[in-house]
C-alpha cells in the first residue's frame, strides 16, 4: 500500500505527536493566529481529526501585540502520570511555558493558567524519567545569533528551575540548530534535532549520550539523518523539525515538517505554509533509518509490512464544508491574535460577522474569520444569507493573506446604484484601491479560486460576475522573506456591517 503525504495539509508546522492508549495527539505551531497551538487526533495515523486548540485565554498565552510570525512557536506535546503537556514559547511575550491537560470523557481539559519556565529561548521540550522533569531547548550563546541546545532540569509542579541551563551540543555544523527531543533507548539519550534553517537548507540530526547531560556525538556517517536540502527536484522541500514516535505495536515513525513549493515559471514559490508528514522508521541498530532516506510525498509501504498493519483505513482528502448546524465552531476556524466572541454569532443555519475598526494591516483583531488554504488548486466559496446581511456605514467581503503586509479583499460597500465591489490589495508598501463595479442587489455568493500562479477573488449575484486576478506570488513565503506562516482564506467585515453567511465550502479543484 502506499499513502500521500502530508498528512495535515496547510499550514501546520513543527509537527509533535504523542500515544495515549489507541489514539495519537498532534500538535502544531500557530504564531499569530487564534487560539494557539492547533491539535488533531487519529487512530490509524492518516486521517486526522481536528479537536479544539489548547491556548484560548490570556492567562495561557498572550498573541494580542504578536506581529506576523510571531506568536505561538513550535510546541511539543508529552503524556505523563495520567497528564498532557503542550509546551512552547509565546515569541510575542517571549515567555516558554506549558499548559497541562486532563483526557476526559468529551476531549481534554486544558488548565486555565499555564506554568512559566525561565529560559531563554525557543522550541522547548519535556523529558520526564524517574519522575523528574527535563525541558531542551534552543538557545543563543552570545550577541552574534549562535546557538546550541541547552538543557535544565526542573520541578514540573513550579517550573522553577533546578539545575542548569548547561549546553548539550551546537550541532553537527549546519545554521540554526534547534527542534530539540530526547528519548532513551538501549540505555543511550537520543537527540533528534533539526539543522540548516528553516529554508531550503533544512535538516534532521540526531546526537546520542549515555548520559541525559551530555556529552552528545554521532559518528560523521549518521548525519543528516533525513533531508531533501540537495534534490531540488523532489515535490516536497524544506524538510525538517521532527519528533520520533512509536506506535501500539512498538514500530518507530517520524512526523516532521516540509513545504509543497509550486512551480511557476523558473519560480518555485511556498503559498500552503509548512505542513505535517509522516514517514516509517526502521531502529534495530544504534541509529533509525528513515523510509529510504529519501523524503518522498508518496510512501511505499512494501517494506514496511509492521507498519502497514496500523495503517487501517483508506487515506481521504474531504473538502472543508461548514453549514453552521453545530453550536459551536468547527476547530479548523481561526481569527487574528484573539477571539471574536462579541462580533461572533453562530446559530442554527447560519453565522454572523460584525465589523470593527481593526485592519489586516494592524496588529490587533480584525474581524477576520478564516481557515488554511490547503492546496494549490483550491476553490474557498461563502454562500451569503441575502436578507439578514446589512451594510450600513462599512463594507465585507472575502479576504486572503500571509502576513499583515501581504493580503488582498473583495469587500461590498451600500452605495445609491445598489452595492458596489471594491479590490483593496496591500503588497509591502504598494497599495492598490479598485472599483469592479455595482450590482443592484447583495451578492449570492464570493469566494478565491487558487491557482498555481495567480488567485481569482470573484463576486456573484443577479447573473453577473465581478472580481479580479493577482499572483500567488505576491502571498507567498518568498515575498515576505519569512517561512513560518502560509496563506489563510476567510470573511473580513469593516465598520457598521454585518456579514451573514449560510455555508462555507474548500474544496480542492481536480487537475485532471
Amino acid at each position: 500500500m502506499n499513502y500521500e503525504n502530508p498528512i495535515l495539509r496547510g499550514m501546520y508546522p513543527d509537527p509533535s505527536v504523542v500515544r495515549v492508549g489507541d489514539t495519537y495527539y498532534l500538535a502544531t505551531s500557530t504564531f499569530e493566529y487564534y487560539p494557539g497551538i492547533a491539535l488533531s487526533k487519529s487512530t490509524d495515523l492518516l486521517n486526522w481529526e481536528k479537536i479544539p486548540s489548547v491556548a484560548t485565554t490570556l492567562a495561557q498565552a498572550d498573541l494580542s501585540q504578536a506581529k506576523s510570525n510571531e506568536g505561538i512557536f513550535a510546541v511539543c506535546l508529552r503524556y505523563h502520570a495520567e497528564h498532557f503537556y503542550a509546551i512552547t514559547t509565546n515569541f510575542a511575550e517571549f515567555k516558554t511555558f506549558f499548559i497541562k491537560g486532563t483526557l476526559t470523557k468529551t476531549g481534554i481539559q486544558w488548565e486555565e493558567n499555564r506554568t512559566e519556565i525561565a529560559v531563554r529561548g525557543i522550541d522547548p521540550d519535556l523529558y520526564f524519567e524517574d519522575e523528574r522533569c527535563y525541558v531542551q531547548f534552543t538557545g543563543y550563546v552570545d550577541d552574534k545569533g549562535n546557538k546550541a541546545i541547552q538543557q535544565v532540569e526542573i520541578s514540573v509542579e513550579t517550573g522553577a528551575i533546578l539545575q542548569g541551563p548547561e549546553i548539550l551540543t551546537f550541532g553537527s555544523g549546519g545554521r540554526d540548530v534547534e527542534a530539540p527531543h530526547i528519548l532513551k533507548k538501549d540505555d543511550w539519550y537520543y537527540l533528534l534535532m533539526a539543522e540548516g534553517g528553516t529554508g531550503v537548507g533544512h535538516m534532521i540530526t540526531m546526537f546520542r549520550s549515555r548520559n541525559l547531560w551530555g556529552p552528545y556525538d554521532a559518528p560523521a556517517n549518521v548525519n543528516p539523518l533525513f533531508t531533501n536540502r540537495d534534490r531540488a527536484e523532489k515535490p516536497l522541500q524544506n524538510i525538517g523539525h521532527g519528533d520520533l514516535f512509536q506506535d501500539i505495536l512498538g514500530n518507530w515513525w517520524l512526523t516532521c515538517l516540509g513545504t509543497r513549493p509550486a512551480t511557476v515559471g523558473f519560480t518555485q514559490i511556498t503559498n500552503i505554509g509548512r505542513e505535517t508528514l509522516l514517514y516509517p522508521v526502521k531502529w534495530s541498530g544504534d541509529w533509525p533509518q528513515i523510509y529510504t532516506g529519501v523524503p518522498e510525498q508518496t510512501v511505499d509501504m512494501t517494506d514496511f509490512p509492521e507498519h502497514a498493519k496500523i495503517l487501517t483505513v483508506a487515506q481521504t482528502l474531504t473538502p472543508f464544508v461548514d453549514d453552521f448546524m453545530e453550536k459551536n465552531l468547527q476547530p479548523e476556524w481561526i481569527t487574528l491574535r484573539g477571539s471574536l466572541q462579541e462580533k461572533l454569532q453562530v446559530t442554527p443555519s447560519s453565522l454572523s460577522l460584525t465589523g470593527g475598526t481593526t485592519t489586516l494591516s494592524d496588529t490587533g483583531t480584525p474581524s477576520f474569520l478564516g481557515v488554511r488554504q490547503t492546496e494549490h488548486e483550491e476553490d474557498f466559496r461563502v454562500i451569503l444569507d441575502r436578507k439578514q446581511t446589512k451594510i450600513r456605514a462599512g463594507k465585507l467581503g472575502v479576504a486572503c493573506l500571509i502576513n499583515n503586509d501581504h493580503y488582498a479583499t473583495l469587500l461590498i460597500e451600500k452605495v445609491t446604484e445598489g452595492y458596489r465591489l471594491v479590490r483593496f490589495q496591500k503588497v509591502a508598501d504598494l497599495e492598490v484601491h479598485e472599483v469592479l463595479g455595482t450590482l443592484a442587489d447583495m451578492p449570492e455568493s464570493m469566494g478565491i479560486t487558487h491557482h498555481t500562479a495567480k488567485k481569482r477573488f470573484w463576486a456573484y449575484g443577479d447573473g453577473q460576475e465581478f472580481g479580479f486576478d493577482t499572483a500567488a506570488l505576491h502571498f507567498s513565503n518568498e515575498a515576505i522573506a519569512a517561512l513560518n506562516t502560509g496563506d489563510f482564506q476567510g470573511m473580513y467585515v469593516l465598520g457598521d456591517a454585518l456579514m451573514s453567511v449560510k455555508e462555507v465550502r474548500r474544496t480542492q479543484i481536480s487537475c485532471s
